[in-house]
């Protein structure tokens, strides 16, 4: 992966979107408020980074590195993050609706108040994550692991549980 210096990643927040950044070394990169709309950050390192009121929408984040990144009131609506490692990530009031979470790593995210309503967690490793009023109305939990989870005050209706049932 080949790591940007900051006048190059200026440069590329200034082009023309969307961008396309796969395999890109961005870890610790501050990208705070940045529009990311429907970047190819596939397999990036995102490590770290600082994401804070960033615009991720539809961006296609499979199988990156967003280990202890801090998302906090990112937009990462319709995002794809198949397979992406976002262990210790920081998501607090993120806008996580609809995006594809498939094989993802959560375990020991911070999730608190963010709206994952009609996400795609199939499969997904959310162990010891924190879900705390967190919105799930008919969120894809199907053979997700929620070990630990803190679902305390989330909002469940019409999500599907690890086995196949519904909440309700």
């Amino acid at each position: 992966m080949a790591e940007l210096t900051p006048w190059q990643l200026y440069d590329l927040l200034n082009r023309p979107h969307p961008l396309w950044l796969a395999n890109a070394d961005l870890s610790n990169a501050n990208l705070s408020g940045a529009n990311l709309r429907e970047c190819d950050l596939r397999q990036a390192n995102l490590s770290g980074a600082n994401l804070r009121g960033a615009s991720l929408r539809g961006a296609n984040l499979e199988g990156a590195n967003l280990s202890g990144a801090d998302m906090t009131r990112a937009n990462l609506q319709d995002a794809r993050l198949n397979g992406a490692n976002l262990s210790k990530a920081t998501l607090v009031e993120a806008n996580v609706r609809a995006a594809h979470l498939l094989d993802a790593n959560l375990q020991d995210a911070n999730c608190h108040e963010a709206y994952l309503s009609q996400a795609l967690l199939t499969r997904a490793n959310l162990e010891n994550a924190n879900l705390s009023n967190a919105r799930l109305r008919s969120a894809n939990l199907f053979e997700a692991k929620i070990n630990g989870v803190n679902f305390e005050g989330a909002t469940m209706t019409g999500a599907m549980k690890p086995n196949g049932d519904l909440y309700e």
